[in-house]
């Protein structure tokens, strides 16, 4: 199965009651110097908004934000242009820009993300609808992509509302 949307979220390390930064210059910056992959297109700032966006630097294959989502400050990625492929494929193309990119914004803003958790949700409830049979068959892949890039990972369901994109929640190590 493939499914056109993967958004990875790295946690801000000490999150709790996080004052939000205005990482507004920098990711202006990115779009200058072409800091991170894709085509980087403008910046929204939503830090007006509890528990929202944050700050999201728009791309036409990828979004970057500072994202305060669910009360949980963190860097996150969604790639929204996959052509194809399939999900390991796809979910290991997803990972490495966000890892990249997560670097970059470690170096860029100083802040240290948390390197034993990870958040993967599938915002594509067409090819990924949040049930127990989709959550196993995604979990497996995503079990095996993050092995190869971490060791040892542990999944679990992070969206047991339906209502809510299917999310994988990971602890690594």
């Amino acid at each position: 199965m493939s499914v056109n949307r993967i958004t990875i979220k790295f946690f801000i390390k000490d999150g709790a009651g996080y004052e939000i930064i205005n990482v507004t210059p920098i990711f202006h910056r990115w779009i200058q110097t072409e800091a991170v992959p894709g085509l980087l297109i403008d910046v929204a700032d939503y830090k007006h908004v509890a528990k929202g966006p944050g700050i999201i630097l728009i791309g036409h294959e990828v979004d970057y934000a500072l994202d305060l989502g669910h009360g949980r400050a963190g860097f996150l990625t969604r790639r929204k242009r996959i052509n194809g492929g399939t999900l390991a494929e796809n979910l290991h193309d997803a990972l490495a820009t966000a890892v990249a990119a997560a670097h970059q914004f470690t170096e860029d803003t100083g802040l240290a993300l948390r390197p034993d958790e990870i958040e993967i949700t599938f915002p594509d409830r067409l090819h990924a609808p949040n049930n127990a049979e989709t959550f196993a068959q995604f979990s497996q892949e995503a079990q095996a992509v993050l092995q190869k890039q971490y060791g040892a990972v542990e999944l679990r369901n992070g969206a047991v509302d339906g209502r809510r994109p299917l999310t994988i929640a990971g602890v690594i190590g």
